[in-house]
């Protein structure tokens, strides 16, 4: 898995051959510390509990989104109910 990310403009992910390409959750940005982090975290957490490479992706990006949209860096990283209140509430990614 290779994961071409272009901040405001969303990632393109290489696997298997494929190309995926992802839009981002827009939010007002604070600072852009921790996006980076929070996005593979996001990542890895997704794909050990078992979603598709592409939903991953897509929960990745609204971890980053996030965490950019709070204050601090680590204080900001959000915990599963808020990644799961966010989706809930947002209306979705940009179309890439």
């Amino acid at each position: 898995i290779v994961i071409y990310k272009m901040g405001g403009d969303g990632a393109i992910t290489f696997s298997g051959g494929e190309e995926i390409r992802t839009g981002i959750y827009p939010v007002e940005a604070l600072k852009p510390t921790g996006a980076g982090d929070s996005f593979m975290a996001g990542l890895m957490t997704s794909l050990a509990a078992g979603h598709a490479l592409k939903d991953a992706i897509l929960r990745a990006s609204a971890c980053a989104s996030i965490t950019v949209s709070r204050p601090g860096c680590a204080p900001a990283m959000p915990d599963g109910p808020t990644l799961e209140a966010f989706l809930a509430d947002h209306p979705g990614p940009t179309t890439p």
